[in-house]
């Protein structure tokens, strides 16, 4: 069923995820330069805590609030944060993160007075177009506004990602944060060779600026890596590519309570991580 029209063009109403993310490099304690820049999920469990904790443990540069999810069929988007809130505004996609969540103005702002550094695309399931669109319309909307916005993709491992190659191929995107986990074709599965053959490809990539590697803190979840083993068999390597961003670590819960995080962040990386903001 074709609806939410944006820019001439329409989303289909079908479960999707966007996820609205904040850096925590704006507020003390700041992740030093000559470490790993560690990316994570808040939102999703309540027993997280408030979005201030994650960015006063020093480990993580960015961290994205999730999820902006069940839009298309005429219906409101919503935030979905477990339990917190599920506040719902009306709009057109592309405006309504815009005037919500980022450099916009909106009556009822969902988080208050807060102003969002950007928007991830986390596509779990949906159409595979005009996600280029709505790259296109918040990158124009921030381009003529007051502030400058990130846009990530998050998407699978595999390259060209289903459901965002197309967008992805816009180079509209800041850095991409690729899911080795969850993903049989090319996560983790006691050999890193699948691994290191996507990750060539997203690197080789010429509209890809710069990469996270996107990892699980849940050692029940398919494609787990203990996270010494990330570091000896795969970091070392992917370092000194120009294009490495860092980790991206799902879920800020599991990761609290695995350590996941503290592990990478502990290790001394010989190429300096270039800081994203």
């Amino acid at each position: 069923m074709i609806t939410e029209s944006m820019a001439g063009h329409s989303f289909p109403a079908v479960a999707v995820v966007v996820v609205v993310l904040v850096s925590c490099l704006l507020a003390p304690p700041a992740v030093t330069a000559s470490s790993v820049n560690i990316s994570t999920y808040w939102g999703t469990n309540y027993d997280e805590g408030s979005i201030e904790d994650p960015c006063n443990t020093g480990l993580y540069s960015i961290v994205n609030i999730g999820f902006v999810h069940k839009f298309g069929n005429g219906r409101n988007p919503v935030l979905n944060l477990s339990g917190r809130c599920n506040p719902s505004v009306g709009g057109k996609l592309a405006n309504y993160l815009w005037n919500n969540y980022l450099g916009g103005s909106a009556v009822d702002r969902p988080l208050g007075s807060a102003i969002l550094d950007g928007v991830d695309f986390f596509i779990e399931e949906s159409t595979t177009m005009y996600w280029d669109v709505l790259a296109e319309t918040l990158r124009n909307l921030s381009n003529n506004g007051t502030s400058q916005i990130k846009l990530s993709a998050t998407p699978k491992c595999h390259h060209p990602d289903k459901y965002l190659g197309t967008a992805i191929q816009t180079g509209l995107f800041d850095y991409v944060q690729a899911r080795f986990y969850n993903e049989s074709c090319c996560q983790y599965d006691g050999s890193f060779d699948t691994m290191k053959s996507e990750w060539d490809e997203w690197i080789a990539d010429d509209k890809v600026h710069k990469v996270f590697v996107g990892v699980t803190a849940s050692a029940k979840e398919e494609g787990y890596v203990d996270p010494q083993r990330l570091i000896n068999n795969f970091l070392r390597d992917a370092v000194n590519s120009t294009k490495f961003g860092g980790v991206m670590v799902w879920y800020l819960y599991t990761d609290h309570n695995s350590g996941y995080s503290k592990k990478i962040k502990a290790w001394n990386p010989p190429v300096q991580t270039t800081i994203l903001y």
